[in-house]
């Protein structure tokens, strides 16, 4: 609800686009900043407890935002947002690796994706609706009200796994977070590639599409209902990911996704009216669909059973630093150039993540895995062959 809003919200206070960039990627931030912590948290507390605690701070953080008429406390609400938002994903997160096979994951993280892409479609139509017939702080408060509807759920739907794990952290003598690095640096170090790349993009994608609308002069709700018609396509392409994901493998996907975000943001500043725009958006949709689920798969794949929760809080970070770098360096690029030029380098990085996945990401799909076994860092050399008698996987490649 907030990606039509915020932008023009952050403007209102008197700030040039550079800080606007800031302050979309304060929550990214946040999230970054808190990511590693928010594993260890899950791990001794389990993944109900982190999720409800993320739910309850994120309703009231959007309710105090609501009242916030200047910059710096602005700014201060975004960050701790964001820790919300990383004791939400990581839990969630480290909940489906903790419970999903590999053969099952793409299709399951792929509906999760889209699931979430349901609200992503319906988001922006809303908020936009809202902010441009009560107010801009109507939607923050309306962000509120979800969010104890999220809470309401989560308690009648969700069974506890996971947690009680500070006796055997204290134990094992060494910092788990210390050990999922040395121990996964490859498949970390490969994937990371992908993971960053794509989330820059995203990130990037989700400020200039409002920000170009407000450049050719189109009311809120407008882009509101630009940035929904391109969620609407976004999300309905997890079904048919989902199975090429577990059919073929996960490379299958992601290489088109990154493909087509980076022309569509190469596109962009050539759009001119809210036809040429909106079509724009909407093959950015396409492209953002093709990805759904991608990243969760890909570090779920990664992720070892024995200390899930602690590697997906690096995985995530990792991802974030190139979420939150996104809006920064859109606003920054247009505050010393143009906004063009901004999308035109968001560009680039989608056509090097898709030469990242293809060279540097082994394929992760281990069609034989079970729930609770260990899930080691595949070999790249290995990922490029067929399957082999030893079990271990069947990419398609």
């Amino acid at each position: 609800m907030l990606i039509p809003v915020l932008p023009t919200f952050i403007e209102e206070m008197g700030v040039g686009v550079g800080l606007v960039g800031i302050g979309v990627s304060g929550v990214l931030i946040g999230t970054m900043i808190f990511d590693v912590p928010a594993g260890l948290l899950v791990g001794k507390f389990g993944h109900k407890q982190t999720m409800l605690w993320g739910t309850a701070l994120l309703g009231v953080l959007a309710l105090l935002t609501a009242f916030t008429t200047s910059f710096p406390p602005l700014m201060v609400l975004r960050l701790l947002s964001g820790v919300a938002m990383a004791l939400w994903s990581i839990s969630r997160m480290a909940y489906v690796s903790d419970t999903v096979p590999s053969a099952a994951r793409g299709k399951t993280l792929a509906t999760f994706g889209g699931v979430g892409r349901v609200g992503a479609f319906a988001g922006p139509v809303i908020g936009g609706l809202i902010g441009a017939h009560i107010s801009l702080e109507a939607v923050f408060i309306a962000q509120a009200v979800m969010s104890a509807a999220t809470m309401l759920m989560l308690i009648v739907f969700t069974k506890e796994i996971g947690g009680d794990r500070a006796d055997q952290l204290k134990r094992q003598g060494h910092s788990s977070v210390v050990k999922s690095l040395v121990d996964n640096k490859s498949g970390l170090a490969r994937g990371g590639t992908a993971m960053v790349s794509l989330q820059l993009v995203r990130r990037g994608r989700e400020l200039l599409l409002p920000l170009w609308g407000t450049h050719l002069g189109l009311e809120v709700d407008q882009i509101g209902y630009v940035v929904g018609a391109a969620a609407a396509m976004d999300m309905a392409m997890f079904a048919p990911v989902g199975y090429v994901m577990d059919k073929y493998g996960r490379k299958y996907m992601s290489i088109p996704s990154f493909l087509i975000l980076g022309a569509g943001m190469a596109l962009l500043p050539l759009t001119g009216n809210i036809w040429t725009f909106g079509a724009i958006g909407v093959l950015t949709g396409f492209g953002n669909g093709l990805s759904s689920g991608a990243m969760m798969t890909l570090g779920a794949d990664l992720a070892p059973r024995e200390r899930a929760s602690e590697f997906i809080g690096v995985w995530r970070l990792i991802g974030d630093l190139g979420g939150a770098s996104g809006p920064i360096v859109v606003g920054q690029i247009a505050s010393a150039v143009t906004l063009g030029w901004s999308s035109l380098f968001i560009a680039g990085f989608g056509f090097l993540g898709a030469s990242g996945v293809y060279f540097l990401v082994p394929e992760t799909l281990r069609k034989n895995e079970t729930p609770g076994t260990s899930a080691s860092t595949p070999d790249p050399a290995a990922a490029a062959k067929p399957a082999t008698s030893h079990g271990s996987s069947d990419s398609g490649d």
